[in-house]
């Protein structure tokens, strides 16, 4: 390649771009060959050339600029492709340079980097939602084509969070939140940690200038105060695990400002702030890490509850270490990480430590293979129908989450973001099983699918090749590739099937909410499918029942438009098309009132009703059968069940219970146990204390609902159960 010379311009800074250079030369060659540090030298010199004529808002020509940023990368030691392509990635973008030029000069692989980047610097982050999703979708999509292209863009966000400068504070307060908003999840979520806490802090510098201020200067106070506790602790590690032959590297490190101030959020005062500081401790093996924990353990008391083994079960991103906390003089809880050289590497530099090692730990690397399959996530989300907004909430919740570890039966991990359901479970495992799911087992007992799973219980997935997944999941599935699979199924679906699937769906949600479907008239669909241009109400159903639109959107749509969210009495009903299970019903077409639900063995009455051509059959207890007999008397028919009956039958249970966690997994659970099918489920607060609780099951008889009750009331915090239209309340 022949040597490019400078532009004349760049004459004044000669020296400065000299020196640049050299440090970037010096940067690399601690891990490049020669030839490799000698295209990244050429880079510099073409960069220089491609941008002549341009400069910064500070008066420094351009090229100063993309060499900061491959300097940054050399903190991770990206490859040779990277470096040259962070020297060169703005070319394309702001010069005449081509991608065949680039190609030509400096290889494929790095004329795609570069061109990854521009596509990427053409985007921008609009106030207004649609856009700013689009564009979102368009950056998260670049990174499933080549990392490198994201890491990049990273360190060229980094540069220009450090040279905000002179700009109107406004200016700086948006470019933050933008940078807090999108670019910091994903440094996070590629464990590019040293990075991510550099990006996070620039930004509540830049957001909250005055509260980053006050709280570096609290930070100052306690390392004061604190010091000699944390160094007497680091001593005394160093000194034991010296003694017995352990080499390892200890040093007392400061958390982050930005990671102090979201604690301060939670916690509500600066003196709530206790662990500011903590002390690392870096060995060669595995092993050597457990036989540490051991020896902090017998110098300091630890706190119960507050170790976590990220060895055995790595974060989501990769992320290794054991961490444990321990008190230290004056009761100060101090905490203590202990990792490998090798896992320390990965903390900080996550995905981009795969170009740091060779072919055979490259294979090993967890964070790779962890990266990829989130990529390969990404990639099945992005080819699902999702609207750009969808999709950019649903990467929001997968990029940095709160993760719980269950097991499936064999003792395979399944990495899931907290409030992460048994059906997000079976998705978690391959599509199909989530598709074909129809019953869980959580710790070897059945429970709903819809049940919220904990860390560390065993799940179980029962399946059946007849079965297709219910669109009332989308209700309540926490994960992106749970959504996008039944959205995907559904999709498949005939109109008909949707239509059907659809109003049912919409009338479910409308029960749960006390909403009488009874007010649902044809004017205020009509009316919302106008609003929502869709082209009838038919549409509207079949994309509820496709998964394109939730049913919990339309009913917050209606009871915009001012439906009573207070339940009526309405008499629904499980039908039957006989009289075959009743005596006396005189062979009129029979329907089991849903305000008290008969079951075989209560004591019924039949109650005409001349414009339904049907006869109810309620409790002869039922409030509402002792009005309506008392208004109507010559429309009341004595009735008694045919001897023998047998069949499931539906029937309420009204619970008062204890605000407590779990109670209501509880009362499921023990209902799972008896193999009773749970048809619907409702609460409601009482007051601080106590909640209202309503569930529909099946059973067969009264014999059978005794046998449930007698269960039920074992549970503590059961303060009372009956049926529907029991009297049930709190004494005193």
């Amino acid at each position: 390649m022949e040597p490019i010379k400078l532009p004349e311009e760049m004459a004044l800074w000669n020296e400065a771009f000299f020196a640049k250079v050299a440090e970037l030369e010096l940067c690399v060659s601690r891990y490049m060959t020669k030839a490799e540090v000698a295209l990244v030298k050429e880079a510099c010199f073409f960069g220089a050339w491609a941008h002549q004529g341009q400069s910064r808002s500070s008066g420094e020509p351009y090229i100063f600029h993309p060499i900061e940023v491959a300097l940054i990368l050399t903190l991770v030691q990206l490859d040779v492709d990277s470096i040259v392509g962070a020297v060169l990635h703005d070319v394309i973008e702001d010069t005449d340079i081509t991608f065949e030029e680039i190609a030509e000069k400096f290889g494929r692989e790095t004329a795609i980097i570069v061109d990854g980047v521009s596509k990427l610097t053409k985007i921008r982050f609009s106030s207004k939602l649609e856009a700013k999703a689009e564009n979102f979708r368009k950056m998260i999509l670049a990174m499933t084509k080549d990392l490198r292209v994201i890491m990049v863009k990273l360190a060229d966000r980094l540069h220009n969070m450090r040279t905000l400068g002179a700009l109107a504070p406004y200016k700086k307060r948006r470019i933050a939140k933008d940078t807090l908003d999108i670019y910091t999840p994903i440094a996070a979520r590629l464990g590019m940690f040293a990075l991510q806490t550099e990006l996070e802090n620039l930004c509540f510098e830049n957001i909250y200038p005055m509260r980053y201020r006050v709280l570096l200067e609290f930070v100052n106070k306690k390392r004061i105060s604190q010091g000699p506790t944390l160094q007497a602790i680091r001593d005394a590690i160093q000194a034991k695990v010296s003694s017995v032959g352990i080499s390892a590297r200890i040093a007392i490190r400061e958390k982050h400002a930005w990671s102090l101030y979201r604690k301060l959020k939670k916690r509500g005062s600066l003196s709530q702030l206790s662990d500011i500081f903590s002390i690392r401790v870096i060995v060669n093996s595995v092993d050597e890490c457990y036989r540490v924990l051991g020896i902090v353990h017998s110098l300091n008391k630890p706190i119960i509850g507050r170790f976590k083994d990220f060895i055995a079960i790595p974060k989501v991103n990769g992320y290794q270490s054991l961490h444990t906390v321990v008190f230290g003089a004056n009761m100060l809880p101090v905490e203590v990480q202990i990792r490998t050289k090798e896992m320390h590497i990965i903390a900080e530099a996550g995905a981009a430590a795969h170009w740091r090692y060779g072919e055979v730990y490259r294979e090993q690397n967890y964070t790779k293979n962890k990266t990829r399959e989130w990529l390969d996530s990404v990639t099945e989300l992005q080819n699902s129908m999702l609207s750009s907004e969808e999709f950019m909430a649903s990467m929001k919740e997968d990029l940095f989450p709160s993760e719980i570890y269950v097991f499936t039966p064999n003792g395979r991990i399944i990495e899931l973001p907290k409030g992460s359901t048994a059906v997000d479970f079976a998705y978690a495992i391959h599509s199909d099983i989530g598709n074909h799911c129809i019953s869980t087992k959580i710790d070897a007992k059945f429970a709903p699918v819809a049940q919220v799973l904990v860390t560390g219980q065993t799940v179980e997935i029962q399946t059946s090749q007849s079965a297709q997944p219910n669109p009332l999941w989308l209700e309540f599935v926490r994960t992106a590739k749970a959504r996008s699979a039944i959205r995907s199924y559904l999709s498949k679906l005939s109109y008909e099937d949707a239509v059907v699937i659809g109003e049912n769906l919409l009338e479910n949600a409308m029960k749960q909410k006390n909403i009488p479907v009874a007010k649902l008239s044809e004017e205020i669909l009509n009316k919302l499918a106008k609003e929502l241009r869709i082209e009838s109400v038919e549409d509207m159903y079949a994309e509820i029942g496709s998964g394109k639109r939730p049913a919990s959107f339309i009913i917050n749509r209606l009871e915009a438009h001012g439906l009573d969210v207070t339940q009526e009495y309405r008499h629904s009903h499980h039908t039957t098309d006989n009289a075959q299970t009743i005596e006396g019903a005189q062979g009129k077409k029979t329907v089991f009132a849903e305000c008290c639900y008969p079951i075989p063995g209560d004591n019924i009455v039949g109650y005409w009703q001349p414009r339904l051509g049907e006869l109810e059959v309620h409790r002869i207890e039922c409030r509402n059968a002792i009005e309506a007999a008392t208004k109507h008397p010559e429309r009341c028919y004595p009735l008694a069940w045919k001897h023998q009956e047998k069949g499931i039958f539906p029937v309420q249970l009204s619970f008062i219970i204890r605000n407590r966690r779990g109670v209501i997994a509880q009362i499921t659970n023990e209902l799972m146990n008896m193999e009773i099918n749970i048809n619907d489920l409702r609460s409601q607060t009482i007051n601080e204390g106590y909640s209202r609780l309503w569930m529909v099951i099946h059973v067969s008889d009264r014999q059978f609902l005794a046998n449930v009750f007698r269960n039920l009331k074992k549970l503590e915090n059961v303060v009372r159960i009956g049926r529907q239209n029991d009297e049930a309340q709190i004494v005193g």
